[in-house]
C-alpha cells in the first residue's frame, strides 16, 4: 500500500470515529429522537451509503411463531463476541460501521488487504469433481499432493456428520470409498476453504471461530439437502456458497477487528455481519472466478424474501439448523425444542427431509 493510501484509510477511520461520537452525543441530548447526523456534520462525514435494498432486516419473511435462521445466527454471533449485548444494537455505532463498510467493499485496498486468497488446488479439484468420469481414487491423488489439506479432510471425515463407522478413517482412499462421492466433494470443500484461524484475543478473539463452525454445518447440511432431492447436481453449489458466505463474515471480522473501537456492542457486530457477509462473499466468488452458478446463489441470500427454489431453501435450512444446533451446545437452547422448531420450519415450507435423522447426526 503507498503513503498515500495508508493516509486515506486513516482519515476514513478517523472521520467515522467522528461521525459516531457526534451521533452519540446527540443520543444523550435527545434520547426521543433517532440519532442522526447534524445537517451541518453531513458535509465533513462520509457520504450516506445506502443499505442494499435487498438487505436483510431485523424481521425476515420466514418469521411468524417460529424463530428464524437469521435471527437464531445473529444470537450465536453475538454470544461469541466479548461485549454486552442488547436487544437491538448500538444503533448510532451499526449506521456508521454499515455506511464505512458500504464505502470500504469497493476499494482495491480492502479487497487486497481482507479478502483471502484462492487455494491453489481449488481450479484443479473443481475440474475432477466436475469429471462424471473420475474415479474417487484419482480425487485422493490429487488431495494427497497437500499434505495439509489431506490431514483436514480426514479430520472432517471422522467428525460426526460424515462419520458412518466407528473405527477412525486414517488414510484418503479409505475416506474416499466410505464417503462417496458426494460426500468426498463436501468434505474437500469444506477443507479446502477453512481458513486459518490463528489464536486473537479481544473482544471478538472466539467469533471467526464461531463464524467457521456454523459455516461447515450450514453447508454440511445444505449440500446434504441437495443430495437427497431432484435438484441434487446443485448441491455442490449449495456447499461453495455456504462456504463463501462464511469466509465473507470472517473477513468482516478481521476487519472489525482492526478496527474495533468502533464497535461497543455484540449485537451490533452480529448485524453488520448479517448486512455485508453475502456482498463480501460475493467479491470473494468473482476474485476467484467461480462460476456465475455460486455467484448467483450468494446473490439470492442477501434477498429478504423467503426462496422458493430447492437451491435457497437448503442454505436457508442449513444456517437454521447450525445454528440450532451450536445454541444447544452451548446449552442456550433445549434440543428437543430445537428438533421441534426444525420440524415446523421444514413443514412449512415443504422442506422435503428426514429432519429428525438431520438432527441425530449433528447431535449424537
Amino acid at each position: 500500500m503507498t503513503l498515500t493510501g495508508v493516509w486515506v484509510g486513516l482519515g476514513v477511520l478517523l472521520v467515522v470515529a467522528i461521525g459516531v461520537w457526534l451521533l452519540r452525543r446527540q443520543t444523550h441530548a435527545s434520547p426521543a429522537a433517532p440519532a442522526r447526523l447534524h445537517s451541518s456534520d453531513a458535509d465533513d462525514a462520509l457520504p450516506a451509503a445506502p443499505l442494499p435494498e435487498d438487505a436483510p432486516s431485523s424481521t425476515d419473511a420466514d418469521a411468524g411463531d417460529l424463530p428464524t435462521g437469521r435471527a437464531l445466527t445473529r444470537t450465536l454471533f453475538a454470544l461469541a463476541v466479548d461485549l454486552p449485548a442488547s436487544q437491538n444494537g448500538d444503533e448510532a455505532a451499526f449506521q456508521a460501521i454499515a455506511a464505512t463498510c458500504g464505502h470500504l467493499l469497493a476499494r482495491p485496498q480492502f479487497q487486497q488487504r481482507h479478502l483471502p486468497r484462492r487455494p491453489l488446488l481449488l481450479p484443479k479439484l473443481m475440474r475432477a469433481l466436475s469429471d462424471p468420469e473420475i474415479a474417487l481414487d484419482q480425487i485422493a491423488q490429487i488431495v494427497a499432493e497437500d499434505p495439509a489439506l489431506s490431514a483436514n479432510v480426514l479430520r472432517i471425515a471422522n467428525s460426526p456428520f460424515y462419520r458412518v463407522q466407528q473405527t477412525p478413517v486414517e488414510s484418503l482412499p479409505r475416506a474416499a470409498a466410505l464417503l462417496g462421492l458426494d460426500g468426498l466433494r463436501a468434505a474437500l470443500s469444506t477443507a479446502l476453504l477453512q481458513p486459518v484461524l490463528p489464536p486473537a484475543s479481544g473482544p471478538l478473539g472466539r467469533l471467526p471461530g464461531v463464524v467457521w463452525e456454523h459455516t461447515a454445518l450450514t453447508a454440511d447440511v445444505a449440500s446434504g439437502l441437495m443430495c437427497e432431492g431432484p435438484a441434487r447436481a446443485d448441491a455442490p453449489v449449495a456447499q461453495m456458497a455456504a462456504l463463501l458466505h462464511g469466509l465473507g463474515a470472517i473477513a468482516l471480522v478481521q476487519w472489525l477487528r482492526e478496527n474495533a473501537h468502533l464497535v461497543t456492542d455484540a449485537t451490533t457486530v452480529a448485524r453488520v455481519l448479517e448486512l455485508y457477509a453475502a456482498e463480501v462473499a460475493h467479491q470473494i466468488a468473482l476474485a476467484w472466478e467461480l462460476p456465475p452458478r455460486i455467484v448467483a446463489a450468494l446473490d439470492a441470500q442477501r434477498s429478504d424474501a423467503m426462496p422458493t427454489d430447492p437451491l435457497g431453501l437448503a442454505l436457508r435450512a442449513g444456517r437454521l439448523t447450525a445454528a440450532l444446533t451450536l445454541l444447544c451446545r452451548q446449552g442456550q437452547r433445549d434440543p428437543e425444542a430445537s428438533l421441534d422448531v426444525l420440524r415446523a420450519w421444514a413443514a412449512r415450507h415443504g422442506v422435503a427431509a428426514d429432519v429428525d435423522a438431520l438432527w441425530a447426526r449433528l447431535n449424537p
